[in-house]
């Protein structure tokens, strides 16, 4: 059985109350030889493996703040964690490879939270490496793409949540998204199709310097014929 260390969160030097000894009371037994799909269970952030490059990083401050309103709270905390596991698929050498909530993953683990539930949805840990990413990009739970919209090969994709880079047209997706410009759907990596469309259509410039312009701009081509396809599509103007 691995042991694994309590780290402590220190959000704010005037909260004597330390998230991860009430985390150590509910984690449970890590043992990666006997993750099988089924009831979350609690695990280190450090062990999980990305499946994308980058991410937003003013959706990840949003939900940071959400998370450090709740350090000073633990039941509240787990409360939170529980209702959120993290969907994964159990790789080669039983990596935990992690196909969503990229954003609260590394938001967690900003706000020094040790741990997240995840749910292994599936258990690909006795194929190859090749068959497993072959698998992987075959199932749509890879988006091997970096910050800049441009292809990468899977053994570039971070090994910690902490190396996911900033794409701003990812947050200008979410942006949108959180403005009702397109809806929610649970394809995946559906608002990485809206950042790419984004990005052909707005000047890195634009989003760079001016968002709240970039922001006016997407609003506006989300609603337009040239969206229809993408996934949560509202409607044209």
């Amino acid at each position: 059985m691995l042991e694994v260390p309590c780290v402590c969160v220190h959000v704010s030097h005037q909260r004597p109350q330390h998230i991860c000894q009430h985390i150590s009371k509910n984690r449970a037994p890590y043992m990666p030889r006997r993750i099988k799909p089924g009831k979350p269970i609690l695990v280190p952030l450090d062990l999980f493996r990305p499946t994308q490059m980058a991410v937003g990083m003013r959706a990840v401050a949003a939900k940071r703040e959400k998370i450090e309103s709740r350090t000073d709270k633990p039941r509240k905390m787990m409360r939170y964690l529980e209702k959120r596991p993290i969907p994964a698929v159990l790789g080669p050498n039983n990596e935990i490879y992690i196909i969503d909530h990229h954003h609260l993953s590394l938001a967690l683990w900003q706000s020094d939270i040790p741990d997240a539930f995840v749910d292994i949805i599936e258990d690909l840990s006795h194929v190859s490496p090749s068959r497993f990413w072959n698998r992987m990009a075959a199932d749509g739970r890879i988006h091997p793409f970096n910050s800049s919209g441009q292809s990468v090969q899977a053994a570039q994709l971070p090994t910690h949540v902490r190396e996911l880079a900033s794409d701003p047209y990812r947050d200008l997706a979410w942006s949108v998204r959180e403005a009702g410009g397109f809806a929610k759907t649970t394809t995946p990596y559906s608002e990485f199709r809206w950042a790419a469309y984004f990005r052909r259509h707005i000047a890195p410039s634009t989003v760079r310097r001016d968002f709240d312009l970039a922001h006016d701009q997407a609003m506006w081509l989300a609603r337009s014929r040239s969206a229809v396809r993408l996934p949560g599509f509202k409607g044209e103007h």
